[in-house]
């Protein structure tokens, strides 16, 4: 890959993390009650408490023990779950719908495991390490051969676009604008 591509695709892969980060996620207050700057103003976040908040202060929130991101973990049942879809679709070329920045949300939970594996040698937390790291990969392996396969196809069907996780967007974006560049420059392109 020539370093301009490779330098177009990072800089898409933050603009992705920085949506990512923007988005606006719901907490709830287990720890000490909290000021934070929000788009209203100075908010206090009290104990037992749900609020909505960018991404961003709830994970530094989040490490502080303040508060716990509600429904962001997706378990091991249902990556499972996803894993025994996608596989069952391949033929079908159809997809199962992901949510909003599925790989980011599992790669922080991926690299969350990490960190405690480093700090304990609990075996069963590396049983879940090597699990989800599997099931996350086995999900993209199947996913990227069907966006490939939707590349070379007429398209992708607008109810396929709607299963997309926002990586996989820019991911098929990226890609179908290289193919086309490349079939233009050779002439390969139909009338």
């Amino acid at each position: 890959m020539s370093s301009v591509a490779f330098l177009l695709l990072s800089k898409l892969m933050e603009f992705t993390e920085r949506d990512y980060l923007e988005e606006e996620v719901r907490v709830e207050v287990t720890g000490r009650s909290v000021k934070v700057p929000l788009h209203e103003g100075i908010t206090e976040l009290s104990r037992g408490a749900e609020y909505i908040i960018p991404r961003w202060l709830a994970l530094a929130l989040e490490k502080d023990g303040v508060v716990r991101i509600r429904g962001e973990e997706l378990s091991i049942e249902k990556l499972s779950s996803i894993v025994y879809n996608e596989e069952a679709l391949v033929k079908k070329l159809q997809l199962t719908k992901l949510p909003r920045f599925f790989y980011l949300l599992n790669k922080k939970y991926i690299d969350a495991l990490k960190e405690k594996l480093t700090a304990s040698a609990d075996i069963s937390l590396l049983e879940e390490y090597k699990h989800r790291e599997d099931l996350f990969f086995t999900i993209a392996r199947l996913r990227v051969k069907k966006l490939l396969n939707f590349i070379l196809l007429a398209g992708l069907p607008q109810e396929i676009a709607d299963k997309l996780s926002e990586e996989e967007k820019m991911l098929y974006n990226s890609l179908k604008s290289v193919l086309d560049s490349w079939m233009k420059s050779l002439g390969l392109e139909k009338a």
